[in-house]
C-alpha cells in the first residue's frame, strides 16, 4: 500500500537491536560493573607522598643550671616515601627522611644540622592474608560480576528479541484475520443480495432479508474491530522499534513482508536440556554467584588464622651540619662531623652508617567470634545459593518440555484446521446448493459461513502460533541469538 512501508522480521530485529531504549539502559550495567575491576586493582597501586613541613618551638627549661634558660629549635622537613601492597599480600614501605634543625642549646655540635635517613621496611603475612588469591579476591569478584552483568544484558537481548518476533507475528495475523473477516463480509453481502431477489420474486419470506441484514451489520463490525486491532499492534511494534509516532514512518502503516512458514525440525528433548543449561544467561548468571560465593568463603576460612607477620627493615643514616665550638667546664670540643647537607646525605649512601631489624609478629582475638560468624554467615549464602541453583535448574526443565510439547502440539493443530478448513468449504458448497433449491435456509447459510470464517482464522492461527512456538523454544533455550545470526561484542575486562 502506497501509505505504508514494508518491514521484514530481519529488519525488526535489526533495528530493534540498534534502537531500543530498555537494551540501551541495560547494557550501561554492565560498563558500570566493568569500572570496578579498576577499582579492585587500584588495591595494588604504589602510592607516593611527599611531605614538606617548617616548625618553630620555644620552651622554657626547668633546670635551674640551663643555660639558656629557654630552648629554640627551629626545624625543617623533606620527606618522600612510596608504599605498596603487592598480590602476595606483602607491604612494604620505602621512605627518604630529612631534617634541618638550628638549636640555641649551648651544648649543640652541630648548629644547624642535618639529618638523613633512607629506610625500607617489609611485613609479608605467612598465615593470614597470605596468598595471591586471596588478595586478588575483588578483583576476582568484579570480573565475575561483569560477567553475571554480561548475562544479564544477553537475557535482556533475547526477551526483547522474542518480544518484537511475537509481535511481528501477532501483526501478521491481525491482517491476514482482517482477509478472512473481509471475505466473510462479502460472502454475507452476496448472500443478501440472492436473497433479496429471492424475496421480490416471491420464492422466499421477507424475514430471511432482515436475517441476512443483520449478519452483515454483525461481520461489519468485527471488520472494524480487526482494523482496530491492527493499529494496536501496529503501535506497540512501533514503540518497540523507537518510531516516533509523528514522524513519517509513524504516520504510516506498516506492511509485514515475511509470510509464516512451518519448517518442522527434529528436537531430541534430553539434548536440548542439556543445551539449554549451558546457554541459560540466567543460569550461567546464577554460576557466577556461586564462583563469587566460594570466593567469599576461602576468604573467611582464612581470616580464622591468627596473624603471623614477617617483618622486617633496613635503614641508611647520615649526619653533618655546621661544626662549633662546644665548652664544657675546662673541655672544649668540636664535632667531627662538619659539613653541609651533601655530605649527609653522602654519608647515608655510603652504607656506613645503618640499622636493620627482622622479627615476627603474632596477634590473635581470643574467642575469634567476629570471623566465625562471618565464615558461618558466608556458607550459609553459599547453601542458599545452591538451592536456589537447582531450583532454576528444575524450571528450565520444565520450561524446555514445556516449549517442546507446545511446538508438537502446534504442528498436530496445523494439520487439522487445515482439514477443518478444507471440510468447513465443502460443507458450506453443499449447504449453498441446497439454498438454491430452497432446500435450505439464509440462517443455515450463514451458520456455515461464519464456520468457514472461523475455520481459515484458526488455521492462519494455528501457523502463527507454530512460529511463535519456535521463538518461544528458541528463548528459553537462549539460542535466539544463535538463530538470528546476532553475536554480542564481549567486554575486554571480562
Amino acid at each position: 500500500p502506497r501509505n505504508s512501508f514494508l518491514l521484514s522480521l530481519r529488519d525488526a530485529v535489526t533495528r530493534t537491536l540498534a534502537s531500543n531504549v530498555s537494551i540501551a539502559v541495560e547494557e550501561y550495567n554492565s560498563k558500570v560493573k566493568t569500572e570496578n575491576i579498576a577499582e579492585g586493582e587500584s588495591e595494588f597501586d604504589p602510592t607516593f607522598e611527599i611531605n614538606l613541613s617548617t616548625e618553630e618551638a620555644t620552651q622554657q627549661q626547668a633546670s635551674a643550671f640551663s643555660s639558656p634558660d629557654k630552648s629554640r629549635n627551629k626545624n625543617r622537613n623533606w620527606n618522600l616515601s612510596l608504599t605498596q601492597k603487592f598480590v602476595t599480600g606483602t607491604d612494604y614501605e620505602l621512605s627518604f627522611t630529612n631534617d634541618r634543625n638550628k638549636t640555641n642549646s649551648a651544648t649543640a655540635g652541630l648548629n644547624p644540622s642535618y639529618t638523613s635517613e633512607l629506610d625500607l621496611s617489609i611485613t609479608q603475612p605467612l598465615l593470614k592474608n597470605f596468598g595471591i588469591d586471596l588478595n586478588k579476591r575483588n578483583i576476582y569478584i568484579a570480573k565475575n560480576e561483569v560477567n553475571i552483568s554480561d548475562y544479564e544484558f544477553e537475557g535482556k537481548v533475547i526477551d526483547i528479541i522474542s518480544n518484537v518476533e511475537n509481535v511481528y507475528w501477532d501483526l501478521v495475523f491481525r491482517i491476514k484475520d482482517l482477509e478472512v473477516k473481509k471475505k466473510s463480509l462479502e460472502r454475507a453481502k452476496d448472500l443478501e443480495r440472492r436473497v433479496k431477489a429471492q424475496v421480490s420474486v416471491g420464492t422466499m419470506a421477507e424475514i430471511e432479508t432482515l436475517q441476512a441484514q443483520s449478519e452483515v451489520a454483525s461481520r461489519n463490525e468485527s471488520l472494524l474491530v480487526a482494523q482496530n486491532l491492527i493499529q494496536d499492534t501496529e503501535d506497540i511494534l512501533k514503540n518497540i522499534l523507537n518510531i516516533d509516532y509523528g514522524s513519517d514512518e509513524g504516520l504510516k502503516a506498516i506492511h509485514p513482508s515475511d509470510r509464516p512458514e512451518m519448517v518442522i525440525e527434529e528436537i531430541n528433548l534430553n539434548n536440548a536440556i542439556k543445551e539449554t543449561l549451558l546457554n541459560r544467561p540466567d543460569y550461567l548468571g546464577k554460576q557466577k554467584e556461586l564462583e563469587n560465593k566460594n570466593i567469599l568463603v576461602k576468604y573467611r576460612e582464612n581470616q580464622l588464622y591468627p596473624t603471623v607477620d614477617l617483618v622486617g627493615s633496613l635503614g641508611l643514616n647520615g649526619l653533618s651540619g655546621n661544626a662549633v665550638n662546644v665548652t664544657s667546664g675546662t673541655f672544649q670540643g668540636r664535632s667531627k662531623y662538619g659539613g653541609d647537607y651533601g655530605q649527609a646525605l653522602s654519608d647515608t649512601l655510603s652504607t656506613k652508617y645503618f640499622n636493620w631489624e627482622i622479627g615476627v609478629n603474632f596477634s590473635y582475638p581470643l574467642g575469634n567470634r567476629s570471623a566465625k560468624s562471618q565464615l558461618s554467615a558466608s556458607r550459609l549464602e553459599k547453601a542458599q545459593l545452591i538451592l536456589s541453583i537447582r531450583d532454576i535448574e528444575k524450571g528450565i526443565i520444565v520450561e524446555v518440555r514445556e516449549a517442546v510439547r507446545q511446538l508438537k502440539t502446534d504442528i498436530k493443530r496445523i494439520h487439522a484446521s487445515k482439514v477443518a478448513r478444507k471440510l468447513a468449504e465443502e460443507k458450506l458448497k453443499a449447504e449453498e446448493k441446497k439454498f438454491e433449491v430452497g432446500l435450505s435456509t439464509s440462517f443455515n447459510v450463514l451458520k456455515f459461513q461464519e464456520d468457514l470464517a472461523e475455520e481459515q482464522g484458526n488455521e492462519i492461527k494455528a501457523l502463527i502460533d507454530y512460529n511463535k512456538s519456535k521463538i518461544r523454544l528458541r528463548q528459553v533455550m537462549a539460542t535466539t541469538l544463535k538463530a538470528n545470526d546476532i553475536k554480542l561484542q564481549p567486554k575486554e575486562n571480562s
